[in-house]
């Protein structure tokens, strides 16, 4: 517990070194809400995706994908510099190294989802749209497998690919989570296009987030709860063989 607990304080120390990137981490969904409630603004408010309550959530998961890519790319740096190497000459295990990463890209997730809670309240208050503190603090909770999902993908791709790769990769996924999340589009108005979009991790989560923002919880919104939980089960999984199988090689 200790070597983890140095290890993911070295990895915060490291995060702060950067502050570019977790500005940006952190900023990003504050400028998102600000963009999609001017453009609502300007088309009279007939955009009801772009609406407070349901944009929060919208923006909450796209902004996960940035944690991912800033995950892969300080893992594949550690790599890289032959960091990693060292380390793995320690005592360290392999739950050391895990949630040595973890941890610490989930606090960056669960700051941006904050972030952004905090953000569309000040702007509910100013618009009249106002939301719940009590409804997003639940949101929060649910997402925690989509942060979940993000980080691991990250640790995933940051072991296996690059510095160089790892971003190529993880952009794709972002774009993805963009197109297949329903943040922007309606796609329960998609036919087959949005049917194969429920299966996968990004719209359910959204959809979890909006129904507990909009205070609509209804059965099926548990189904969506559980294929978020299972993509993140499945990417944490392959994050920690990931780490294994470097492990063993080295």
């Amino acid at each position: 517990m200790m070597r983890m607990a140095a290890f993911a304080r070295r990895n915060v120390c490291e995060i702060l070194r950067d502050p570019l990137s977790y500005c940006f981490c952190l900023g990003f969904p504050v400028v998102m809400l600000l963009v999609f409630q001017i453009v609502n603004g300007s088309t009279g408010g007939m955009t009801p995706m772009f609406e407070l309550p349901q944009l929060t959530s919208g923006i909450s998961v796209f902004s996960f994908s940035f944690v991912m890519l800033y995950m892969a790319l300080l893992v594949s740096g550690d790599r890289d510099s032959a960091f990693l190497t060292r380390l793995y000459c320690t005592p360290m295990t392999q739950a050391d190294f895990a949630l040595g990463y973890l941890l610490p890209g989930l606090a960056i997730a669960a700051g941006q989802a904050a972030v952004c809670l905090l953000c569309a309240w000040a702007l509910g208050m100013a618009t009249g749209d106002r939301i719940s503190l009590a409804r997003g603090l639940l949101q929060i909770a649910a997402l925690v497998p989509s942060m979940l999902m993000a980080v691991s993908f990250g640790v995933l791709f940051g072991s296996l690919l690059s510095s160089r790769s790892a971003p190529g990769v993880s952009s794709v996924l972002i774009s993805a989570s963009g197109f297949l999340s329903g943040a922007w589009m309606p796609l329960e108005q998609m036919g087959t296009y949005g049917k194969v979009c429920r299966v996968l991790p990004y719209y359910p989560a959204v959809r979890v987030g909006r129904a507990i923002m909009g205070g609509t919880w209804e059965s099926g919104n548990w189904g969506d709860l559980v294929i978020t939980a299972a993509w993140a089960a499945l990417a944490l999984g392959l994050a920690i063989a990931s780490q294994r199988r470097a492990m063993r090689v080295k």
